[in-house]
């Protein structure tokens, strides 16, 4: 291979989150499988309104051992990035001019104030504490970004392109044009790199993969002989560019690397993992092999989670994508980050009794978002769970260890809470830390129940790969049953068994391995959802109320008493008369007094309605 100036390194962006405990546990997740950097974007709406909160993320970063970036997202819409210019709205007058005379929503690279800005900028995210600035794809407007629909113009024309042109800017883009557009990046490379060097900063430049047309630099040499540049960086996204991704990624690779050796910077390239399906990895995993075969080994991709969390960028295979272009990057294979211990934790055992109980909470914090995140899954979930319980079928959990004693918990509770006759509701569960591995206990004890087709196995694991729980995924399927499994890692074995996925990604744990934290507190809420939405869906409740609850004592007469009352609108005397009839049974009663019939009738029709005290109530 050949030696370049570039380092070994994994990195990814990182943006559109800006609550730092959230932020914390994202870049544990980074470091767990194996990257080293990260790139955080700092947007003009950062600068405005999140100052202080974007240090405390690259705080947060460092932690983890992480190398951190600084992009000027979409600042001056003359950056990459999706956001917008606050800039360009309160300095019109500073704004880039086409071809045509008409002026668009860019800031023009020989504004003095716009640098000036820019400026400004970099020394708020240097005090952020960043590692380097990225200034990321710096070049004029594309017209199709600020609304012009016509490739074909271009910018800039206005009175600070004069001045520093020598005189009005022709209509026509003549060679001597081209020059003038091409010098003017360079020089606005050449002060801000020059700023942030003299501040003891780091520069990483990065190029768009082109040395012609509109927007390619011819000379990549101008910007890699910039004094105070420490890394020159490109980004051949081959899709954008309607090429194969080896052949592509190859070429620029290579005049990457060459270009650096030229000048004794460090040489960096990126690769896509937004907007790929399930189709294009291979496309991805053959250019970072080309990266490398050329001599690039720090290599990034943009970006987390293959930008998943973004609609316009994501794809249904995101999570997929994100799982090859990590092992692929980092040379790691992707297991779940619930077992891993975490470095900033080393001193966990010496703090005080408050520190750590505050440290639980904000664990324990982010624990809601990584279970809202999956609640498409969770919902298709319980959508097919409650249809085959409708059809007579059974909701079946399967655990070990702290997911089983989970399960069983929720299983258990179905009874008193929703009147879920017997077997409606139960739990197969490993006994002992051994059984955890004995995939023939689950096989065994699924099989003493007969599975059906309408019958529905969850499967609970935070890693999603205990034996047990895959024995029990099998099971189910060999049955014709519907299968999900619940984990806190995504893409686990677990999933590739199931008919669906719910994984929770939480982070490794604040004890590395124990599960019985976050990840136990994840599958707790998720299979609090699974029961209640379940039964709520059935129509085991009515409205907001708890009306199948089983009256085992005086507080539970009690509550089925009042639910009745508010339920039906009934004086209390007739709810009374009502649940006598019914023998206590709420669920009779109500229907009852809301169809004005009497409790044989209202039972029957409890019956026929599948236990829905709703459709029970309303059938003629």
């Amino acid at each position: 291979m050949v030696q370049t100036n570039s380092m070994k390194r994994a990195g990814t962006s990182y943006f559109g989150v800006r609550i730092a405990r959230h932020a914390r546990r994202d870049m544990a997740d980074l470091a767990v499988r194996g990257y080293t950097g990260v790139l955080h974007t700092f947007s003009e709406n950062d600068f405005a309104y999140y100052r202080s909160m974007m240090a405390e993320i690259v705080a947060g970063s460092h932690a983890e051992g992480l190398y951190v970036q600084a992009s000027p997202w979409g600042l001056g819409r003359t950056f990459g990035g999706e956001a917008e210019s606050r800039w360009v709205a309160f300095h019109p007058e500073e704004c880039q001019v086409l071809d045509d005379g008409r002026r668009v929503a860019a800031a023009c690279l020989n504004s003095s104030a716009y640098r000036d800005f820019c400026k400004e900028w970099a020394d708020w995210v240097l005090e952020c504490g960043v590692d380097a600035v990225f200034w990321d794809e710096p070049a004029w407007v594309v017209p199709i970004h600020v609304g012009v629909d016509d490739s074909s113009r271009w910018t800039c024309r206005c009175d600070h392109c004069a001045e520093r042109f020598g005189g009005p800017v022709p209509a026509e883009l003549t060679p001597e044009v081209q020059a003038f557009r091409e010098a003017s990046v360079v020089d606005f490379l050449r002060e801000v790199v020059a700023h942030v060097a003299t501040r003891g900063g780091t520069n990483s430049v990065c190029l768009l993969p082109a040395t012609d047309g509109l927007h390619g630099l011819s000379s990549w040499d101008d910007v890699a002989a910039l004094p105070g540049l420490t890394t020159l960086v490109t980004d051949p996204y081959w899709k954008h560019w309607n090429e194969s991704a080896g052949p592509f990624v190859r070429r620029f690779a290579r005049l990457l690397r060459e270009t650096a050796e030229r000048h004794g910077v460090a040489a960096q390239l990126w690769v896509p993992s937004f907007g790929l399906g399930a189709e294009d990895i291979p496309e991805l995993e053959a250019a970072i092999v080309a990266a490398r075969e050329e001599g690039v080994d720090d290599l990034w991709t943009w970006g987390y989670e293959a930008c998943r969390h973004m609609s316009h960028l994501a794809t249904p295979d995101a999570p997929q994508v994100w799982e090859a272009v990590s092992a692929a990057l980092t040379g790691r294979p992707q297991t779940a980050v619930t077992e891993a211990a975490r470095r900033e934790l080393a001193d966990l055992d010496l703090r005080s009794a408050r520190e750590l109980v505050r440290l639980l909470n904000d664990e324990d914090a982010t624990v809601p978002a990584a279970v809202a995140e999956v609640g498409d899954e969770l919902a298709a979930a319980i959508e097919a769970i409650a249809e085959r319980l409708a059809r007579g079928g059974r909701l079946i959990y399967a655990g070990a260890g702290t997911s089983g004693a989970l399960a069983a918990l929720d299983a258990a509770e179905c009874g008193p809470t929703f009147g879920s006759p017997p077997g409606e509701v139960l739990a197969v569960v490993a006994h002992g830390e051994a059984a955890e591995d004995d995939a023939a206990a689950a096989t065994n004890a699924l099989l003493e129940h007969t599975l059906r087709s309408e019958d529905c196995v969850v499967a609970v694991s935070a890693s999603g790969s205990t034996p047990f729980a895959l024995a029990a995924l099998a099971a189910g399927r060999e049955a014709g049953a519907l299968t999900v499994a619940v984990a806190c890692a995504r893409d686990s074995a677990a999933a590739k068994i199931a008919d669906h996925e719910v994984a929770a990604v939480v982070g490794p744990e604040v004890i590395a391995g124990s599960t019985r934290l976050k990840a136990g507190t994840a599958q707790k809420l998720i299979l609090n959802t699974i029961s209640t939405v379940t039964m709520v869906r059935l129509g085991r409740t009515y409205g907001g109320l708890m009306v199948g609850v089983v009256p085992d004592n005086a507080k539970l007469r009690d509550r089925a008493r009042r639910n009745v009352v508010i339920a039906s609108g009934a004086p209390e005397e007739q709810v009374d008369e009502a649940l006598d009839a019914a023998a206590g049974d709420a669920r009779v009663a109500l229907v009852s007094l809301l169809a004005g019939v009497d409790a044989d009738a209202a039972r029957a029709r409890l019956d026929a309605a599948g236990g829905s005290v709703r459709k029970a109530a309303e059938t003629s």
